[in-house]
């Protein structure tokens, strides 16, 4: 290892990034905003998407404007035509470092901040362009759609898209500093009919006897889910809507749906629950004589931790005059992510950065209140500090 990978003082190829980087801001700003506005959810983020390729086209990045990914469990093709990849070769002999961007909103706007993002991820890939037009290296940029939905970045990677990648880089807002990558191991059937019960309609009253109910399937599944949860770990989630229950009151429903997601914080105990869950449905097809029609989607397993990466990005932070003491690792896993699914494979560091000054409130993420601030220049601003600790951290590395 590089006896100066931890020096206090930037050498000039940082000096030179973080000088791109600065000259850049008004630009990056400008860019959040725009997105923030847009407030595209997954799969129509055509404005977003393009406003981003033209910028990594006029740096001289080679952009592939729309993406053909892969199913990785069904292996069809995913055609993706709000994903990108921009490719910028210095010399080919060096490492590849990735840099992932997302710019999906929610209903309510960008209430997880992915417009910030994005200007985090292209602060990092201007600056790297630089130093590597010096040194061995190249950068690629991946537009990654829809996080909030299905996700997109499974499908890239299954693709092939990210073969070349060395160590891959990511961010997301927070409410302090961090550099690990958590999430729970997260899966659900496909949507395009989630878990579907089949039976046989008659009405209600005169008839009921030759009926066979789906609902009533579906309510045994939530009863019997209910009666799982006291025998899964606590870290486990079971969320469920009924989406679909009958047409009426006074018809015994033939077909009735559940929308189903189950959480881990392990990979294995992922696959393990399902396996329970597969149970609890085979039980409420006899006991209804109603068919279940579903298969699961690919799940998006835990990232492949590596705990000498994250904690190297902590202690280059304080050259940017960031607390190393705010980076804490050994985290527990909240929410889930399709970044999961490359780090399951790639080595990869997210940057945590926070949007709130110190003692002020966060919002809940996915809210509207959060929505309303990440437009803001004050987290825009540390969008583009995270930015230069994700060059420094691949320039470094």
């Amino acid at each position: 290892m590089n006896n100066d990978l931890f020096k206090n003082e930037m050498d000039t190829n940082e000096i030179l990034m973080m000088q791109t980087i600065d000259s850049n801001k008004e630009k990056l700003h400008s860019l959040a905003k725009d997105i923030w506005s847009f407030s595209e959810v997954g799969w129509e983020e055509f404005k977003s998407s393009k406003l981003i390729m033209d910028e990594l086209e006029k740096e001289g990045f080679k952009v592939q404007r729309g993406l053909i990914g892969k199913h990785p469990k069904f292996e069809h093709d995913i055609d993706m035509p709000t994903a990108f990849k921009a490719v910028f070769e210095g010399e080919k002999s060096g490492p590849t470092i990735g840099v992932m961007l997302e710019y999906d909103a929610l209903p309510n706007g960008h209430a997880c901040g992915h417009n910030l993002i994005s200007s985090a991820g292209l602060a990092a890939a201007l600056g790297l362009k630089e130093v590597f037009k010096k040194i061995p290296g190249n950068v690629i940029v991946y537009g990654t759609p829809a996080e909030e939905l299905e996700g997109s970045k499974h499908y890239i990677l299954a693709g092939g898209h990210m073969d070349e990648i060395d160590i891959m880089l990511g961010s997301h807002y927070s409410s302090k500093w961090g550099s690990e990558v958590t999430g729970k191991a997260i899966v659900w059937p496909t949507h395009d009919n989630w878990l579907t019960f089949k039976g046989k309609s008659s009405h209600a009253s005169s008839e009921p006897e030759k009926g066979r109910s789906a609902l009533d399937a579906v309510i045994i599944t939530t009863i019997a889910l209910e009666f799982l949860r006291e025998h899964t770990l606590e870290t486990d989630r079971i969320h469920y809507i009924i989406s679909k229950g009958g047409t009426a009151a006074n018809s015994v429903p033939d077909l009735a749906t559940l929308n189903l997601e189950l959480r881990s914080n392990k990979s294995s105990e992922l696959n393990d629950l399902m396996k329970r869950v597969d149970n609890i449905i085979k039980g409420a097809e006899l006991m209804t004589d109603t068919t279940a029609i579903y298969k699961w989607d690919a799940a998006w397993y835990c990232a492949t931790p590596v705990p000498s990466l994250y904690k190297s990005a902590a202690k280059f932070a304080p050259i940017l005059g960031i607390d190393e003491n705010e980076f804490t690792f050994g985290n527990k896993p909240q929410s889930s992510s399709d970044l999961g699914c490359v780090a399951y494979e790639i080595p990869t560091v997210e940057i945590a950065f926070p949007i709130v000054k110190d003692n002020e409130f966060l919002p809940v993420g996915h809210s509207e209140e959060l929505a309303a601030i990440t437009a803001n220049d004050y987290p825009i601003d540390q969008s583009i500090l995270a930015g230069k600790l994700m060059a420094i951290t691949a320039y470094r590395i």
